[in-house]
């Protein structure tokens, strides 16, 4: 796929892996649609960034996403490449002190329900591209493999792994690709204190303009690309990796 000339829709564009795709995205002359929550940071992004359009929207409301994409109608700039990249993790298991019971809702909708929102709400606009477009779905290889802490975010990324695969067989004969990046942990602001062994927010933004650029389904990323092969080998040893991980 060309990039250049297109209008992307990113979410969470704001800060880590969305910030830097938002960034490399401009430079490859993309008109960037750049979907955030602070004015603070999707001002400074404005000022700070080349052809970038800043839309405030929580992705946990559903109102909001709709009124984001009415927002867009007005827009002269007709969405080709769409990268569900907004995410938020809670690291607390359900016994402990600290679990939020209303975290439950926020993780879930933001991680998942919104994706099937706007990738639905979206999808007519994608549909009239003669060149080609594409949903990008930003997973984690916990959505193969789950692991002891975060068991709803796990299950959010399994929900969004499965929804690619079906999308991407009622999309397999028009001009929309479905692709999705199943990522490690990225050195980013939600990782923060937890794992090592990261990649780079620069590195995994990378992979999702490989995949774009080389209609790639399935990006897998560092240490990510060794699950198919472990998993075959061995799954009960892929299972206790993934789950102190």
């Amino acid at each position: 796929m060309k990039l250049s000339g297109r209008t992307v829709l990113v979410t969470g564009a704001t800060s880590g892996i969305g910030l830097v795709l938002t960034r490399k995205l401009s430079s490859f002359g993309c008109t960037v649609i750049a979907v955030g929550r602070s004015d603070e940071k999707l001002g400074n992004l404005k000022h700070r960034i080349d052809g970038v359009i800043p839309v405030k929207c929580n992705m946990s409301r559903k109102a909001d996403v709709i009124g984001l994409t009415k927002q867009l109608e007005g827009m002269d700039v007709p969405v080709s490449i769409l990268i569900n990249n907004a995410a938020v993790q809670y690291v607390p298991r359900f016994s402990d002190p600290d679990f939020s019971f209303d975290s439950i809702e926020t993780e879930v909708v933001t991680n998942f329900t919104s994706i099937a929102w706007l990738s639905s709400l979206l999808l007519p606009t994608l549909l009239e591209h003669n060149e080609g477009a594409a949903i990008v779905n930003m997973s984690s290889g916990l959505a193969i493999y789950p692991k002891t802490t975060s068991a709803i975010y796990s299950a959010t990324k399994a929900a969004v792994h499965s929804l690619s695969q079906s999308l991407r067989y009622q999309l397999e004969d028009t001009g929309v690709g479905i692709l999705e990046i199943l990522l490690p942990l990225v050195d980013t602001a939600m990782s923060e204190g937890r794992g090592s062994g990261k990649v780079s927010a620069e590195h995994a933004a990378d992979q999702v303009i490989e995949a774009l650029t080389h209609n790639i389904h399935e990006q897998y990323v560092g240490k990510t690309g060794l699950l198919p092969i472990i998993s075959r080998l061995s799954p009960s040893l892929t299972k206790q990796i993934l789950k102190n991980s």
